[in-house]
């Protein structure tokens, strides 16, 4: 089983853990980052509502990551994509059909899908009240408060029985904690049932009962992995339109992102989900820039993100090209004048002697001065040892009473 953290992860799971211990009451909004959905090379990298952690734990089972805020070609590479909208509503039919696409372009992808309705900040704070005075307790409850308040305003943008193809929106609007699960006796295994801490309010249904919208295109294989008083938690999608792949919706990031991943139970759940993606993955985590109020979408037809403009592209824009040009071409001829040495070699230097104050002549034909020169190189060698041999050395051939001298060949008499 993989549940094991890197250092990186170990770190931030020790720091939430001590904030969680030792956070003040008196903590402002701008004191916690509550950026939704983001990985840890991002802005918001292991925000409380991030998936920073779940990448580390992605890397450590031998996946490769990388990040795109596009569907497009540079999730086309991707063997899973891991997607958290920050967005409470279900994919647009542009969105579903490039991933369905997508899905059939290589068969034994998979495609996880994190639902929204969750924010880690109302279990931070929870957490954080459990350890608080009395009167940081009233402060506290205030703060809880206006945390869960901007949650349910943003929870408007919940549309009952809203349908994405694959599964509609159940809007309930009911908190429900839940601590055991039921489900696929594989998932279960190894995990200590009645330990985790998952908040669920509105949830994915799935299936035809009740339901002949022709908005139902395909028939999909449901198999729910895991689940609770027939909420699912964890269901692993398989059709037609996905060919040989397959896809995996979870209800929310109430145990994957990284404030609920401190949990350890937490942890060997994500890492079920890990385990029913290939090792060495190349993983795509799907960042998605949404609005609070419309629901901005993130397919494009674009390579990448526009990137910083190039030396080039400086180059060919007038005036900037033309100046720039000057520039060099100053440049260029400023090095030429100040660094290389031209002409004869001076055989008289000037040096400053700050005991008469003057500047004096003197020759480089000086021994001395080589002397001490190659003195200051052995000093900035910093080896003692190798200075006293070259000494030494010099000092056993400048005592030789002969020098040794090649012996001439005599010219051979014709």
């Amino acid at each position: 089983m993989i549940h094991t953290l890197g250092i990186r992860t170990r770190w931030f799971v020790l720091s939430i853990t001590l904030g969680l211990l030792a956070y003040p009451a008196v903590a402002q909004d701008d004191d916690i980052d509550g950026t939704y959905g983001e990985g840890n090379k991002s802005e918001g990298a292991y925000s409380i509502n991030g998936t920073g952690v779940l990448a580390d734990m992605f890397e450590n089972a031998g996946c490769e990551i990388y990040y795109s805020r596009v569907l497009g070609r540079p999730t086309q590479r991707a063997d899973v994509i891991v997607w958290a909208p920050d967005s409470f509503r279900l994919p647009s039919p542009k969105e579903v059909e490039v991933i369905e696409q997508w899905l059939q372009d290589k068969r034994g992808r998979t495609f996880i899908f994190i639902g929204r309705d969750y924010d880690a900040t109302m279990d931070y704070w929870v957490e954080v009240t459990k350890d608080a005075s009395d009167d940081e307790k009233t402060v506290l409850a205030f703060k809880l408060a206006d945390v869960w308040g901007a949650h349910q305003v943003k929870r408007l943008q919940i549309q009952p029985d809203d349908d994405c193809g694959w599964f509609r929106m159940n809007a309930s609007s009911t908190v429900r904690t839940i601590k055991s699960l039921q489900g696929d006796s594989s998932w279960l295994a190894g995990l200590n049932n009645g330990q985790f801490h998952l908040r669920v309010q509105s949830y994915f249904e799935f299936g035809d009962s009740d339901f002949t919208r022709s908005q139902r295109r395909y028939n999909f294989d449901y198999d729910v992995k895991l689940y609770r008083d027939e909420i699912p938690i964890v269901t692993e999608i398989r059709g037609s339109r996905f060919g040989q792949s397959s896809m995996l919706a979870i209800v929310n990031g109430s145990f994957l992102l990284n404030v609920p991943l401190v949990h350890h139970e937490h942890r060997k759940l994500a890492a079920k989900i890990i385990e029913t993606c290939r090792h060495g993955s190349r993983v795509c985590f799907l960042e998605s820039d949404y609005d609070d109020s419309e629901n901005v979408p993130v397919v494009s037809g674009d390579p990448a993100p526009a990137m910083p403009p190039s030396i080039v592209t400086i180059l060919q824009t007038w005036p900037f090209g033309i100046i720039l040009i000057h520039l060099i071409v100053l440049g260029i001829v400023y090095c030429f004048f100040r660094y290389p040495i031209f002409g004869k070699a001076r055989k008289k230097y000037v040096v400053s002697t700050t005991i008469k104050d003057l500047n004096e002549q003197r020759s480089v034909s000086n021994f001395g001065r080589h002397v001490q020169a190659l003195g200051d190189l052995l000093r900035r060698a910093g080896n003692e040892k190798f200075a006293r041999n070259c000494v030494t050395q010099y000092q056993q051939r400048a005592s030789q009473s002969e020098t040794y001298q090649p012996h001439k060949r005599k010219k051979k008499l014709s």
